[in-house]
């Protein structure tokens, strides 16, 4: 329950793998997450092959987001990675498809996960190479882990794309906006970046001919990726989003019109958890923040982005934490959303490992549910009572018509 990050002390992470799943969150060693899929997919028949739609509630089925930034001195975020695992999507309607290593970076080259946990960079292979791009010698027996996390842009030769619009820029990388939270406001950094991906398209190498024309995927040909993460000194919260191709039919070998489209999304709270001995074991402390994630009306609608307000009063006697989310949004038009809560959920008791943890049960007037949050920075004195610096949590709601919410929020002591 305390954070140890693979690619070094500048990181900070989530943690690799899921502990348990409380109130229909799931809990990591330095983090708490939700994340969602989509339901056009599920619809028979479906809709729209060429996207996906809609909003159903999926943490718990065995998907983990394994987030992890780099930050400077000055709290910067200056390097991501997302590496997404179990998350229902398959290249061959057989297997799950390679893990997702995504780092938004702007070069040509590959995303490498090491048998040390580590991420590293390596060359792209030419796409001469038939040994490594194999499909065209092994066909749908080819090594799939060969055609994902390949960055195949920028590049100079010329880009075989059939039909107009076709991209020639993969990534800009990711972008930054600073937050006023170091000169006394509570307002985080912000980073988001968008990749337009090629995984699992077999025209990565020669030897294969039809669609994008051998040896050259154009950006976007299997689907794209969104990420957002604000942050604080010790604490993030970020919002992911990822659409791809499945049932491929080169990787299948069976009829093209299984093709289609699915897309997840979810919400991690994550970052350098308080050491659970130096969680308070009396007082009160009061936080202010925010509140984003996504909201849909029914299971077919697509969800709509959200922001708010959050206020969380820790009672660290008591070991109650009530978390107030207000004037919640639609972010895109500012329209007003049924999504205001007041909740009391419970930390862990003083002295044991998850002092550190909160997690109850939520409603509002048509959605039920639950959250949970992590407790993030040293304990600092002054304000609304001594506590730990930050908080930041992920939730989940949903009712029997079919409408659901998956977000976050995170708040800054006062």
């Amino acid at each position: 329950m305390t954070m140890t990050c693979a690619d070094g002390a500048t990181y900070q992470c989530t943690g690799t793998s899921i502990i348990r799943v409380d109130n229909g969150v799931a809990l990591t060693s330095s983090g708490v997450q939700v994340y969602g899929r989509s339901t056009s997919d599920l619809r028979n028949p479906n809709p729209d092959t060429t996207n996906a739609t809609g909003l159903a509630l999926a943490t718990g089925s065995g998907g983990v987001a394994d987030i992890r930034i780099a930050k400077g001195t000055d709290g910067r975020l200056s390097a991501q990675r997302l590496i997404l695992n179990s998350l229902g999507l398959s290249w061959d309607g057989r297997t799950e498809r390679p893990t997702i290593i995504e780092t938004f970076d702007p070069t040509s080259g590959r995303s490498v996960l090491g048998a040390n946990g580590v991420v590293s960079a390596a060359p792209l292979p030419p796409n001469t190479d038939l040994g490594f791009f194999d499909v065209a010698t092994r066909g749908g027996a080819g090594t799939q882990a060969n055609y994902a996390n390949n960055r195949y842009f920028p590049r100079t030769a010329p880009v075989r794309c059939t039909g107009g619009g076709c991209q020639t820029v993969e990534t800009a990388g990711l972008q930054f906006v600073v937050g006023d939270w170091r000169t006394g406001g509570g307002t985080p950094d912000l980073a988001f970046g968008m990749r337009l991906h090629s995984d699992g398209d077999i025209h990565a190498g020669d030897g294969v001919s039809g669609g994008t024309g051998p040896g050259v995927p154009f950006p976007g040909s299997k689907g794209y990726r969104q990420y957002s993460n604000e942050g604080l000194q010790y604490g993030n919260l970020s919002t992911w989003f990822s659409q791809d191709t499945v049932q491929i039919v080169e990787w299948t070998g069976g009829p093209g019109a299984l093709e289609h489209n699915k897309n997840r999304r979810g919400a991690v709270a994550f970052g350098a958890v308080t050491d659970p001995a130096a969680v308070p074991t009396t007082g009160t402390a009061s936080y202010d923040g925010f509140v984003t994630g996504w909201y849909a009306v029914n299971g077919a609608n697509d969800p709509v982005p959200i922001r708010g307000q959050a206020t969380i009063t820790a009672n660290f006697a008591t070991r109650q934490v009530t978390v107030a989310l207000r004037n919640v949004v639609n972010r895109d038009n500012n329209a007003a959303l049924p999504l205001s809560f007041t909740s009391t959920v419970n930390m862990g008791a003083a002295g044991i490992s998850v002092a550190n943890y909160m997690t109850g049960a939520v409603s509002n007037a048509g959605l039920t549910g639950g959250l949970s949050g992590r407790y993030f920075g040293p304990v600092v004195p002054g304000g609304s009572g001594a506590g730990p610096a930050e908080v930041a949590g992920a939730m989940s709601l949903s009712n029997t018509t079919g409408a659901a919410v998956i977000g976050g929020f995170i708040a800054k002591k006062q």
